[in-house]
């Protein structure tokens, strides 16, 4: 049956809640189901699928230490409509769901549930030989979008890669199969990155090196996502070799000067299309705590702009009561930018240089990206540098650059296993000090409560 459009494709709904082990999946298909290439495509580019919204990494942006809340401001937090988790979680609470299902859980496994659907269906498609491309392309996305949300649940409900540790440590289920009446079971964490990095591997031999819109995945999407992955597992060398073959594809920087700080939101609300430096479009919930009334930026990372530094304007606003919010996502409305874009790749090149004693080759990546970022004339490059600063320099610009697209948790979560980069966060409410200590359990958050009650698998510790 053709289909015309991807609202007609197919409705599924998924609940953590109900009597099924993991998730439930009902399909209508007396409205029809995808049987061609353009009706994967369409499944995937659906509204309804959700794969570019909604990203799972609230909890990422939530649980960092680039802002705070006064105690005013989180009570007056919503509690409804599964938000109560949220609210909660602004001090890592131990039972911070309190009864409500997952939201970040919920909204991940969807996605990978839709990405699995379009993987059955497309291996049954055989192409012509002008269709090549666009099943390559159609299953390269699936690809993508199955190890983009599993990334994004390793970073929140796996520890931190360690080598040591990794083929023991507990990682998530690898749900490959859209059949949900197979038993869910964690795997490790070897095995979650190992998933991650194949799926992705081979998602870059089918994916175009341009997609037809940033919602799609490329080619260097592919290897800027696993220029993230590898960073993650501190192996800097490969992450180094993917963020400049993603670079290499898509390495274009916007000048700052060229933005306008009178406006609400300095950047276009076009979905990146306009946004040379945006590789891959993905975003998050616009989240009330993040509103220009109740969020005041951390005072440590808006002291690590200069005066010339056009970041700390376009970035960053007053708000309704005198404080200081994030405005400077790539949405260019008040939802965080969660995708891929060419100054983190650019940052992860830089590491990398810097951690394999390059301390030129870093300079050089650093400084490519910060003259693109200071008003005209004001620039002073970097020019000397040993390797250990020249990561600290490197380490800093990601704060700057990378402000509240979920990464600061990763960084986090990865640089608190090196004692001199290790850092406690403290929240304070009511005049009560909440912590956050370096390589503390709450760094990983607790799978919800209605997962573990369906399937058995085994709790993350708080």
């Amino acid at each position: 049956m053709k289909l015309s459009n991807a609202a007609s494709l197919v409705f599924i709904v998924l609940s953590a809640s109900c009597g099924r082990e993991f998730l439930e999946v009902k399909s209508d298909v007396s409205i029809g189901t995808p049987s061609s290439i353009s009706d994967y495509q369409a499944l995937l580019d659906n509204s309804t699928a959700k794969m570019n919204i909604e990203s799972a990494s609230s909890l990422n942006i939530i649980g960092a230490d680039e802002y705070f809340l006064e105690s005013d401001a989180w009570h007056s937090l919503p509690t409804t409509n599964n938000s109560l988790q949220y609210k909660n979680a602004y001090t890592w609470m131990d039972d911070f769901y309190s009864g409500e299902s997952g939201n970040d859980w919920n909204k991940a496994y969807s996605r990978i549930l839709y990405a699995n659907l379009v993987l059955e269906g497309i291996a049954r498609v055989v192409p012509a030989a002008n269709e090549r491309g666009a099943w390559n392309n159609v299953k390269g996305s699936a690809l993508f979008f199955r190890a983009l949300n599993f990334y994004q649940l390793a970073q929140l409900f796996c520890q931190p890669y360690e080598a040591a540790t990794a083929d023991l440590a507990l990682g998530i289920p690898l749900r490959l199969e859209p059949d949900v009446n197979l038993k869910s079971t964690r795997a490790t964490v070897q095995q979650t990155y190992g998933q991650i990095l194949s799926d992705l591997n081979e998602s870059a031999g089918l994916l175009p090196d341009y997609p037809q819109v940033k919602m799609r995945p490329s080619k260097a999407a592919a290897y800027g996502l696993m220029a993230r992955v590898c960073l993650s597992m501190q192996d800097y060398q490969q992450a180094g070799l993917f963020a400049r073959e993603a670079l290499d594809l898509h390495g274009d920087l916007m000048d700052y000067n060229e933005l306008d700080p009178a406006l609400p939101y300095p950047f276009p609300a076009d979905y990146g299309e306009t946004n040379v430096e945006v590789v891959f479009m993905n975003m998050t919930l616009n989240y009330p705590m993040f509103g220009d009334a109740r969020m005041h930026v951390a005072d440590d990372l808006l002291a690590l702009y200069e005066p010339s530094d056009l970041r700390r304007s376009l970035f960053y606003a007053t708000g309704t009561v005198d404080n200081i919010f994030f405005r400077g996502s790539f949405i260019g409305a008040g939802a965080f930018f969660a995708g891929i874009a060419t100054p983190e790749l650019f940052l992860i090149s830089a590491e990398a240089h810097a951690r394999e004693g390059s301390d030129e080759e870093a300079l050089a990546d650093l400084n490519r990206l910060r003259e693109h970022r200071f008003a005209q004339g004001r620039f002073n490059p970097y020019r000397t540098a040993d390797a250990e600063t020249a990561l600290d320099l490197v380490l800093e610009e990601r704060r700057r650059e990378l402000a509240f697209r979920g990464l600061r948790w990763e960084d986090l979560r990865r640089l608190n296993q090196t004692p001199s980069h290790a850092k406690t966060i403290e929240r304070w409410i009511d005049g009560q000090r909440y912590t956050l200590e370096p390589n503390s359990v709450k760094y990983v958050w607790p799978i919800p409560d209605d997962v573990i009650a369906l399937s058995g698998m085994e709790q993350n510790p708080r």
